[in-house]
């Protein structure tokens, strides 16, 4: 079960899940987290001049969403790593972008200053900045009555159910110690706060490891409940400012937050603060025409093998709990295969098989 079966199912009390509702919503949490990621990374790169080895010189637009993309990368290795812990293996289904999908669990009422979006991959422009804005809306305060609502209305929404399942199940399925060998910690070290306290374990060992880490992939972007600033325990680690790190790039705030800071800026026409975009071709000749087919049929073969090292390396027991150099050569590259579609003047598509 993906997403879109999720999505359209009825839900009940998550107290009452059977093992099989667990893993069925945790599957879509993994799919959310993995939906977010070639969306960001499309538009991200549709910037001009971004040396990936040079980020600290990235404009601040593209430092931002840089940043969400890799606490993207982050929540799918937690929700994965919970997965493993609670006996399920984990699957990467290659993500849609269809309209008519629309946004996961979204409900379709949504501020007047984010309406008139479009589901779609594209460019650094107001369209795209709306549709981020309403992925990572936060929610109201409150909570579900589980006995009465039949469907979700937000992420935020789908991880408090998890929460309330994953309490009751945790001692049922949780797999012990000595078989929770898939765990991965990959990103930056959560658990080394410096003065920020004790900060959240990235592998999940124990029921109050798991709780932590959902609670910090709500914080930190989708179903963030207000726009206050993340709890310095959720904020990235610390880093000495001679090192820059792109995942610390203005801790405090939430990917909401981010994301309406940029839109405020396409909308005030802030033009040194807006990055050059690669221009599309809207109708390109004979030559151009093959040039994007070649480009795109490098990003959707670069794109299945980042995909199938998702599969292996987060089902596979790894040295240190890292994945393999095949996995980072794979994801590194995403970011010189979607620019060089964007360099033809087409939009990258990514495959959805």
């Amino acid at each position: 079960m993906h997403i879109t079966d999720v999505l359209r199912k009825t839900i009940h009390n998550p107290a009452t899940w059977s093992q099989q509702e667990l893993y069925d919503n945790l599957q879509a949490a993994v799919d959310v987290e993995l939906w977010t990621i070639p969306l960001y990374l499309t538009t991200l790169y549709s910037m001009q001049g971004l040396n990936a080895d040079d980020q600290q010189a990235y404009p601040g637009v593209a430092k931002l969403i840089e940043s969400v993309v890799i606490q993207e990368m982050l929540h799918l290795e937690l929700i994965s790593n919970l997965c493993n812990a609670l006996g399920y293996a984990p699957r990467y289904p290659f993500p849609s972008y269809e309209e008519t999908e629309g946004i996961p669990f979204l409900k379709p009422d949504v501020p007047p200053q984010y309406a008139g979006y479009q589901v779609k991959l594209g460019p650094l422009d107001i369209n795209q900045l709306k549709l981020f804005c309403v992925i990572e809306l936060p929610e109201p305060p409150g909570k579900p009555d589980w006995n009465k609502q039949t469907r979700y209305n937000s992420i935020g929404e789908l991880y408090q159910a998890l929460e309330i399942a994953v309490k009751v199940q945790w001692k049922d399925l949780y797999v012990g110690a000595a078989a929770n060998t898939k765990q991965q910690a990959n990103f930056t070290d959560y658990a080394q706060k410096n003065q920020h306290g004790a900060g959240f374990s990235q592998t999940i060992n124990s029921l109050e490891q798991a709780l932590a880490a959902m609670q910090a992939i709500v914080k930190q972007g989708e179903g963030n409940r207000a726009t206050a600033e993340i709890p310095p325990r959720d904020q990235p680690p610390a880093e000495n400012p001679a090192n820059y790190d792109p995942s610390d790039f203005d801790p405090a705030q939430s990917h909401f937050l981010k994301f309406n800071e940029i839109l405020d800026i396409l909308r005030l026409g802030l033009t040194p603060w807006i990055p050059a975009v690669y221009p599309l071709i809207p109708r390109p000749d004979k030559q151009q025409l093959a040039e994007q087919e070649t480009a795109q049929r490098q990003l959707q073969a670069g794109f299945r093998a980042f995909m199938a090292q998702l599969q292996t390396g987060f089902n596979t027991a790894q040295p240190n709990q890292q994945m393999p150099g095949s996995f980072y050569n794979s994801m590194f590259n995403l970011q010189n295969l979607i620019t060089a579609v964007w360099q033809t003047g087409a939009v990258p598509a990514f495959p959805s098989e």
